[in-house]
């Protein structure tokens, strides 16, 4: 028998290796690192993560401490000196630890009445991150195993005096295993080891680590250098040393990243016309279409990118060099001194559609926007310099400082003629490049190209309508006008707004389309986990009855980053972190085929950045250029050189927003813009046979473009835009009735929609009324919407709801009776949404059409001269050529102080769930004297009715909505009345077949922003615990806090009045559900009411539920508005400065009995963790 030293050791799992085992009942922790620290201290959730509360004692060159615990999951760190928190490299498993690093985990079992460690099922392992790299210089003759079983490890170490090996298979001691001198320098190690998986490093001298260079593979130290790496598995009866057992030992591969810039832009323009009614086209055209190539070109040395350009996109750019002009155009041209007073108007309110930081950066710009905002009258010169510097600050700085007169005009305080024909003419010189520097790109290698269906359509929407031939011909129409501009059909195809479905990619695949790309939330809906990273860092094949086609899969979170956060960082900061991204994942492509896809807006994005942008993409296209973990590669290239093996069953429905289509349809304005697009385009088909009438078939394309469709409704706001965007639409809509000599337009298309007023004061809500002619206090206690600007005859708007009818208060400068007997009338106009027949006039408008902003279906009238003998109300419907039909119906009212109506919900044909428009007209003498609100109509929306058996009511004190004590309001006005908005009241829990409801009721609850839900400032989030197992950090990073191990949470659901982020339901694991959530609002009763359907929630006995309250911000992290120390006009205020960013953005949450929110949300520890939340039963 050979003379050694001999280990034995009988592994049942790799976790057998870590530096936390079993010894005497108790759980021992050892800790290699830090042997010259005076102290290191052991925390977890073993002792609630006190930094300083158990001192480790360093034994034989390993700190360890031996801890009784139960049976249970623990997580742990170490603690150097009580400040520097250190992850166990050798934790039996790790776990994020929600700041960038990895927290140790590990299970303790009882098993035949000893205690075992096992491994976790938590989801973020990082042992599964090792880099394992396989040595290909690895010679088997001084590595092996000899025949009787021993692991024989031979190294030359030539002047050595003595050489021991240490490994994770005698705890890196570096004493206890000597290895024997075999000769010239070479010594031998001999190890008795079961199968298992093993790192080592050989000690010369004591003291000189050394890595083994005949290692069969290696993983990094965590120092900096290399352990030797090998696996021990049994094969035929024996032990053979290799890299098969299971583990993952291909080299790591530079990681595949596709970037696809998408450049759009919809038509602003009336096919058949030349004349453009909106200038973005031009405005992008000589800023970031050009620029993009150029970056390209200039600073991109290595790999590919991929550009997007729409049809409609490059018809335009077309357009413009062929002379075509939009209206922002000719008004600068045409000389000042003969604008009539409507243009200078336009001038004033439009020249200024530019970022701030280009006015307030330049002397001249920001002179004439304070001349604006203090109302002064704009001189001729004044005028002049606003459309030089609306038109030059739209060049790219880089345009202008290449120009040596165009730079010259940067410091100039006033402006010639001249100086402003020199700018235009630049911008058609720029325009000019821009497809051939696309070309040139593409030919070269540089990029790949790829387009759009023509218009911009949203497709699944129009098969969902039965409109399979147009979403077919968009295709076609995009791909032919594709080729006559480059040359050749691309490969790729973006869809718009990256949406989607089964059966559009059917289209897509009878088109020749060879992949498409769509977003991340997309593949979730299919069926697939994207908790799981490597599931999203492929491409899919999809079979269809129309051929393949593959999908890539954008990264949400990469992409937004670029679009919405990198904005407000450095260039450097913003390209680390991109960069860093990148790197943590190409650590897992160890297959080499892992792509990652950025998809996003190439043109929007950069005005909002300093400089620019210019920066910031200079220097990414740097870094990515001399990254050797990067390889930037196009979706068809990627395809020729690793093929597609995932697959794909089914494709789901949706887009990039949310995942969902609600962006394009679903409220009022938007179905509304729908059913008249069907109407018109019901019309054309019926007359003209559009495949053979090009000019039919592109007023019919343009008028599907998503583009209006997303500006409509109050989930998006394009400022003083909107009503261009708006007459945009409708004049499509009108060209297509005059194509086919359709006579009788709906004149509703002539009047641009205004966008519904806020209330003044009040929101409505149910209330009490009686029709006494008088205003008492339940009344004033609603929305009251104020029109005392324009000194005319209509003060107030009162408006309520009743469980039948709604109720509508009209005040006068003087009390209504002294109207009686005059000949003036008080009329409520209304819409329906089952109305067929709509007028765009009221009764008694004139040349000058009075501007409610809506089309009207219903007139209810109170005439003053006749009340008194008749006391009756009179309604009308619209015959829909703008005259009025007296219709039979009861609808009280009074006259007293004040004109009362109750307008029966029946006659307006609207329930539960619903929603329509009132404005108020006061007519004299048989014309429009007044009418409120001015600004638009009002809103009425009917909150959907929801029940449920009660299963728990909490009751939350009112005025503790500061957190952990100290918070307070922003200071802007959004935020009046600077109390209560995020304060919950009451919470009620309610049961039905279906779903679990959550009734929050708030102190109070306005919707100054107008979202789409009814409610503007509350962020909601709530976690729910269902079953054994979960997670006790935050979905994502945002809240700030963190749960509590007892009640880790199963199912995340986040609550806000944007659909796109605020109906969200997702599982620990990652799966993110678009259907398991809905969300309804009552805002008269301050109430928000989360219905989570039961089907999506595995319940095993009993739930507990985590309800916590915020200040909702679409830009803030997990759309949390942040705390600063002190209030700012969009933060709130008492962030704790000594809290080193561990105090929550929670700001009201809802505690057990006896606990207290402020000590449960002050419960952070600086620099080290966040508070500890404590969840409520509720079944």
């Amino acid at each position: 028998m050979k003379k050694f030293l001999i280990l034995t050791l009988v592994l049942v799992s790799l976790l057998a290796f870590s530096a936390v085992y079993v010894e005497n009942g108790k759980v021992v922790f050892t800790f290699k690192e830090a042997l010259d620290a005076k102290i290191v201290y052991l925390a977890g959730n073993f002792n609630n993560w006190n930094p300083t509360e158990l001192s480790m004692k360093k034994e034989d060159g390993v700190w360890k401490l031996a801890l009784e615990l139960k049976p249970g999951t623990y997580q742990y760190k170490y603690v150097i000196e009580g400040t520097n928190w250190k992850e166990d490299p050798e934790a039996p498993g790790f776990v994020d630890d929600g700041f960038g690093g990895y927290n140790g985990i590990f299970t303790l079992v009882e098993k035949d009445g000893k205690l075992i460690i096992i491994g976790t099922g938590e989801k973020e392992i990082k042992a599964k991150e090792k880099t394992i790299e396989i040595n290909e210089n690895f010679n088997p003759e001084n590595f092996f195993v000899d025949e009787e079983g021993y692991v024989v490890i031979r190294f030359f170490a030539k002047d050595a005096e003595y050489v021991t090996i240490a490994g994770n298979f005698n705890n890196w001691d570096p004493e206890s295993i000597e290895c024997y001198e075999i000769g010239d320098g070479w010594w031998e190690a001999v190890l008795e080891l079961d199968a298992g998986a093993y790192q080592y490093k050989f000690v010369i001298n004591g003291e000189q680590w050394e890595t083994d260079p005949n290692a069969p593979a290696f993983v990094d130290d965590g120092f900096g250098g290399k352990n030797g790496y090998f696996e021990v598995y049994e094969k035929d009866g024996r032990l053979v040393i290799g890299l098969e057992n299971g583990t993952k030992t291909e080299k790591n591969q530079p990681l595949n990243v596709a970037i696809i810039w998408h450049h759009h832009q919809p038509l602003y323009k009336i096919p058949g016309s030349n004349e453009y009614m909106m200038p973005w086209v031009r405005a992008h055209g000589v800023n970031d279409y050009p620029y993009m190539a150029d970056l390209v070109d200039k600073y991109l040395e290595k790999g590919s990118v991929t550009f997007n350009i729409v049809p409609s996109l490059l018809l335009q750019i077309q357009d413009y060099l062929k002379g075509a002009t939009d209206e922002y155009q000719r008004l600068s041209l045409k000389e000042e001194d003969k604008l009539t007073k409507e243009e200078k108007k336009f001038i004033i309110d439009h020249f200024f559609d530019i970022n701030p930081q280009f006015v307030n950066g330049h002397k001249r710009y920001k002179e004439l926007m304070e001349l604006k905002t203090s109302g002064q009258e704009f001189s001729n010169q004044d005028l002049l310099d606003l459309k030089v510097c609306w038109n030059l600050y739209w060049i790219n700085i880089e345009y202008i400082q290449s120009d040596s007169k165009l730079s010259g005009l940067l410091e100039k305080e006033h402006y010639t003629r001249d100086d402003l024909l020199y700018v235009l003419d630049f911008h058609k010189k720029i325009l000019s490049t821009i497809v051939d520097k696309y070309k040139k790109l593409w030919e070269e290698g540089k990029i790949e190209l790829t387009t759009t269906p023509f218009y911009h359509p949203i497709l699944p929407i129009l098969v969902d309508k039965g409109w399979i031939d147009d979403a077919n011909g968009q295709i076609k129409e995009g791909l032919n006008y594709f080729e006559q501009i480059f040359g050749k059909e691309p490969e790729g195809m973006w869809p718009s707004e990256q949406a989607v479905s089964q059966e559009v990619t059917e289209l897509f695949a009878e088109n020749n389309i060879k992949w498409i790309v769509t977003d991340k939330s997309i593949l979730q809906k299919s069926g697939v986990d994207t908790g799981d990273i490597e599931n999203l860092l492929r491409p899919y094949k999809l079979k269809t009855n129309k051929g393949e086609i593959v999908v890539f899969f954008r990264d949400t979170d990469l992409s937004n980053r670029i679009s919405f956060k990198y904005s407000q960082m450095s260039a450097e900061d913003a390209v680390n972190d991109l960069i860093n991204t990148l790197h943590e994942y190409q650590k897992i492509n160890t297959s080499g085929d892992l792509i990652i896809t950025i998809a996003l807006d190439g043109e929007n994005a950069w005005e909002h950045y300093p400089n620019n942008g210019n920066d910031f993409r200079k220097l990414l296209y740097e870094k990515l250029s001399e990254d050797p973990l990067i390889n930037l590669i196009t979706p068809s290239q990627y395809i020729a050189k690793y093929g597609v093996k995932k697959e794909l069953k089914t494709l789901a429905k949706g887009s990039w927003a949310g995942g969902s289509l609600d962006t394009w349809i679903g409220e009022k304005e938007e179905n509304e813009a729908w059913d008249r697009l069907s109407k018109a385009r019901e019309i054309l088909l019926s007359n003209v046979n559009i495949h053979e009438d090009d000019l039919a078939r592109h007023v019919l394309y343009a008028a599907e473009g998503s583009d209006w469709f997303w500006w409509y409704g109050a989930d998006q706001d394009a400022g003083n835009n909107e009503v261009l965007f708006d007459q945009q639409f409708k004049n499509l809509l009108i060209k297509m009735y005059e194509l086919v000599g359709y006579k009788d337009i709906p004149s509703y298309l002539y009047i641009p929609n205004k966008k519904p007023a806020p209330p003044t004061t009040g929101v409505i809500k149910k209330i009490e009324y009686s029709l006494d002619g008088k205003l008492d206090e339940f009344e004033k206690a609603t929305a009251i919407f104020d029109d005392t600007l324009d000194e005319n005859i209509l003060q107030n708007v009162i408006v309520g709801r009743g469980d039948t009818g709604l109720y509508v208060g009209v005040q006068l400068d003087r009390t209504a009776k002294e109207y009686l007997g005059k000949n003036v009338k008080i009329e409520i106009y209304a819409d329906s949404p089952k109305a067929e027949k709509f007028n765009a006039k009221t009764y008694y408008s004139k040349e000058k059409v009075t501007p409610l902003g809506f089309a009207l279906s219903h007139r209810f009238v109170i005439n003053l001269k006749t009340w008194e003998k008749r006391q009756k109300v009179s309604f009308y419907k619209a015959s829909g050529n703008d005259t009025w039909i007296l219709t039979t119906g009861e609808v009280k009212g009074n006259v007293g102080e004040i004109v009362e109506f109750e307008i029966p919900y029946d006659l307006l044909n609207v329930k539960s769930g619903e929603e329509f428009n009132i404005a108020v007209v006061i007519s004299r003498d048989r014309q429009d004297i007044d009418f409120a609100p001015n600004s638009g109509p009002i809103n009425v929306i009917l909150p959907a009715i929801v029940k449920g058996d009660i299963l728990k009511i909490f009751k939350d004190p009112v005025g503790d909505e500061y957190g952990p004590g100290t918070y307070t309001y922003p200071k802007d006005v959004a935020f009046e009345p600077f109390k209560g908005l995020f304060d919950m009241s009451d919470v009620v829990i309610m049961e039905n077949e279906e779903a679990y409801i959550f009734q929050i009721k708030f102190v109070e609850m306005t919707n100054p922003w107008g979202a789409p839900k009814g409610f503007s400032h509350q962020l909601v989030n709530i976690y729910l615990d269902t079953k054994p197992g979960g997670r006790v950090d935050t979905y994502n990073e945002g809240a700030r806090v963190q749960f509590d191990e007892k009640h880790p949470w199963d199912y995340f659901i986040k609550v806000a009045g944007w659909t796109s982020y605020g109906q969200f339901f997702a599982t620990n694991d990652g799966k993110e559900i678009n259907d398991a959530v809905r969300v309804e609002a009552d805002t008269g009763e301050k109430t928000i009411n989360v219905i989570v359907y039961k089907k999506y929630l595995e319940v095993s006995d009993e739930i507990y539920a985590y309800i916590l309250v915020g200040s909702q911000d679409g830009y803030g992290p997990d759309n949390f508005r942040p705390v600063t120390p002190e209030p700012g006009q969009w933060t709130l205020g008492g962030y704790p400065k000594d809290s080193r960013d561990m105090a929550p953005y929670v700001v009201d949450i809802i505690v057990p009995e006896g606990y207290d929110q402020k000590a449960i949300l002050s419960s952070y520890v600086p620099d080290s963790k966040y508070a500890t939340v404590l969840p409520v039963k509720i079944k």
